[in-house]
This record gives structure tokens, C-alpha cells and sequence, in this order.
């Protein structure tokens, strides 16, 4: 690969694990800071979230709900275009349920749709799926 191409792709990557670091601590500034401004969030059981102002909202409620220790593995990253990329990656630790304080093992698949915006990339797109048992 060229070093223009590995240098995009190591950006997408670090988009993404910015994301999923700033998940894990709960930072719902960090998290929002990875979206462009009118990002898309689809998680499990849950309506999409639209925009800032939707997302602005809907992670405080999620981090309210469990507190998460999770571990990442990015098993693909790509550039399609100039301006889009996709991460899939791949969560296994557990999940706290704050009302309850029970902890259960947990496991995700993530797919993050990428856009360079203003030379940044960003989170466009990012779906989240649990896999029931933790595997």
C-alpha cells in the first residue's frame, strides 16, 4: 500500500478507537466528538438517534443505564471512496446494570460508516449488534 492510503486508514482506524475508548470511560463528550454532525446511531433495541442533538441525548441515558468494561478488536478497516471508510469491529467484556448492580459477560459486533468532514473522519453511520451469549 501506498502511504497516503495507510495513513487514511490508520485515521478511520483512530476515529473509531477514539469512539470506542471514549465509550468505555462513559465520556459522552468524547463519544460525540467521533460523529459528524449529523451522525446516525443504531443500537440494539433502541430507535435510531439523529444528529448531535439526538446523540446528545441518547448516550448520558445509555451510560446512566450500565457502566460498561469492554475490550475492542478491529478486524477490518477500509476506504470505499475519497470521502467514506467503514471499521468493523468486534466488543467482549462486561455490562453493570446501574438499577439492578447485576454484571453479565457481553459481546458486540460494531460496523462505523465513516465521511471525512472538514479533512476529518467522522462517524457517519454506526451500528451496534449484541451477541446473546457472549462468545
Amino acid at each position: 500500500m501506498t502511504e497516503k492510503v495507510d495513513n487514511e486508514l490508520n485515521a478511520i482506524e483512530a476515529t473509531a478507537i477514539s469512539y470506542l475508548t471514549a465509550f468505555n470511560r462513559a465520556d459522552v463528550a468524547g463519544v460525540l466528538s467521533t460523529y459528524a454532525d449529523d451522525g446516525v446511531l443504531m443500537g440494539p433495541g433502541r430507535p435510531a438517534s439523529i444528529g448531535k442533538d439526538a446523540l446528545a441525548a441518547a448516550y448520558p441515558a445509555v451510560f446512566e443505564a450500565i457502566e460498561f468494561a469492554m475490550a475492542y478488536d478491529i478486524k477490518e478497516v477500509a476506504q470505499i471512496s475519497p470521502d467514506w471508510g467503514f471499521v468493523r469491529s468486534a466488543t467482549v467484556g462486561k455490562e453493570t446494570n446501574r438499577a439492578t448492580g447485576i454484571t453479565a459477560e457481553s459481546a458486540y459486533q460494531e460496523l462505523f460508516l465513516m465521511r471525512r468532514t472538514a479533512g476529518m473522519w467522522r462517524i457517519a453511520r454506526y451500528c451496534t449488534t449484541k451477541i446473546s451469549p457472549a462468545a
